[in-house]
């Protein structure tokens, strides 16, 4: 154990005067930049429609009640021409026009011209149900039923943090661990390694203890500063450990196969292109076929979502954590069986 701690404080000292811990820290730092100054917390989910209604005072009145029931943010103004104008100051709004021509309500939509079809069905469906509320004996009927419990919506900011967990504390450490073993080779430490009482697996583990404490410190870094108090601390810490494992545990076992960084390059990006695609199925949930649910990034994701939660599933958490510690123990195996043949070539 002795070993290990000379070994782990080594690194720790060489990874704070080298270049990676830095660039890891100002890339939280950033982001923490963008997601506080650039990013909205919540987004505006009313549509703003710039409206000049001719149908008389009564009518009008409801027609309006109506569509602002629908979640239509509705600017009336007093002319076509107005509409138009200020359409040109507000570019994520659209116009309606409506007036009475021989007792028929004739209604114009006014578009900015990127809207798809959807988006104009449902302007057209919102209008229509309107003048049908009018009607003498019209009863609105919907009736809304949600299966299963209400979804707990995160806001934009927290929205995007396991995205960055993923990515940056579980899977950048695959990159920058290989990058820590190359250079080795190319100073000659790992040759030393040989005449010295450090074992193989105390000098992988160094690397893999190194990696994870760079990982926490970003993460809490973000974490604070983005998500504040709406966390579960206590399993991010445990869901972290075991993804920031995994994620370095992969990187020593690329890494095995090549005496070079530039001939492992490859398939390091390879694989975080790869992983990076479970961030589709994230954002749409709907899209979720079979090889993006096997990829590893993907329960990730969900479980660092379910941290985020004020009334997360803790128990889908661990048991993805275990599961991830568990293909992390088995990766650092065969990582230590691969470096004990190949480790000096």
């Amino acid at each position: 154990m002795k070993k290990l701690w000379y070994c782990l404080a080594k690194d720790i000292v060489l990874s704070i005067k080298g270049l990676y811990f830095y660039m890891e820290v100002g890339m939280a730092l950033i982001f923490v930049a963008v997601m506080i100054f650039a990013v909205p917390e919540t987004s505006k989910n009313e549509t703003d429609v710039y409206a000049y209604i001719e149908t008389g005072s009564s009518m009008e009145n409801n027609i309006s009640d109506h569509l602002i029931k629908q979640g239509i943010n509705l600017i009336e103004v007093s002319s076509r021409e107005d509409i138009v104008r200020e359409l040109e100051n507000n570019r994520d709004a659209v116009g309606l026009h409506i007036e009475m021509i021989e007792d028929k309500p004739v209604f114009e939509y006014i578009l900015q011209g990127y809207e798809d079809e959807k988006f104009r069905n449902m302007m057209e469906t919102s209008i229509k149900s309107a003048f049908a509320s009018q009607i003498p004996g019209f009863n609105d009927v919907v009736d809304i039923n949600i299966l299963g419990k209400s979804l707990e919506r995160l806001n934009n900011r927290t929205n995007i943090l396991p995205i960055f967990m993923t990515m940056n504390a579980a899977f950048m450490g695959l990159f920058i661990i290989a990058s820590y073993i190359f250079l080795d080779k190319e100073e000659g430490t790992i040759k030393a390694l040989t005449v010295t009482p450090v074992t193989v697996w105390q000098y992988l583990l160094s690397k893999l203890i190194v990696m994870l404490i760079t990982g926490i410190i970003t993460s809490m870094i973000v974490m604070l500063f983005v998500a504040g108090s709406n966390a579960d601390y206590l399993l991010f810490i445990i869901a972290l450990i075991a993804y920031n494992c995994f994620g370095s545990a992969l990187g020593l076992f690329i890494a095995s196969f090549f005496n070079t960084m530039s001939k492992a390059m490859g398939w390091l990006y390879f694989s975080i292109i790869l992983l990076a695609f479970a961030a589709v199925s994230y954002f749409m949930p709907a899209f979720s076929p079979l090889v993006i649910r096997l990829l590893p990034s993907y329960p990730m994701l969900f479980s660092f979502r379910e941290i985020l939660l004020k009334d997360g599933d803790a128990g889908y958490v661990l048991r993805t954590a275990a599961g991830f510690f568990t293909a992390a123990i088995i990766l650092f195996y065969f990582s230590n069986s691969r470096f004990k043949k190949t480790i000096t070539v």
